[in-house]
């Protein structure tokens, strides 16, 4: 009897493909909607002293990009969950930064613009290849 107590935890425990399904749904909502939020507010600035600006909408988005992604790995078993929110953000800031039928560009060409572009890409390879520790 004592034996069966463990298996009967794992199977409770056992993800079924429904519930793997929608997590991957709202990973890949999540990201893309971090992606929206952190393209329309990298630019955003702070005038703190003459000639010194502090890039807030930086100091804001990667961190949430960071704690999203860190967040998905330590509540799921899987990196799957995580690896498709990072997919979601990749491709959402990749499609923002394409100019617009009018011509317009949501992440320019500067400094800003450029850490936000590959900053929440490092940040994605970071944390999925960061080992797991601890029992699975």
């Amino acid at each position: 009897m004592i034996e069966a107590q463990p298996e009967q935890h794992r199977a409770a425990t056992r993800e079924t493909l429904s519930s793997r399904i929608v997590s991957w749904v709202v990973g890949l909502g999540l990201g893309v909607l971090f992606g929206v939020m952190g393209t329309a507010v990298s630019q955003s600035t702070w005038t703190v002293a003459p000639g010194f600006s502090l890039p807030v909408g930086l100091i804001v988005a990667l961190p949430a990009v960071l704690l999203l992604l860190v967040g998905l790995r330590l509540v799921l078993r899987t990196r799957t969950t995580a690896i498709v929110a990072a997919f979601g953000i990749v491709v959402t800031i990749f499609l923002l930064s394409q100019p617009s039928a009018g011509g317009s560009i949501l992440v320019p060409g500067n400094a800003l613009g450029v850490v936000w572009t590959f900053a929440p890409t490092v940040i994605a390879l970071l944390v999925l290849a960061w080992p797991r520790f601890g029992k699975n």
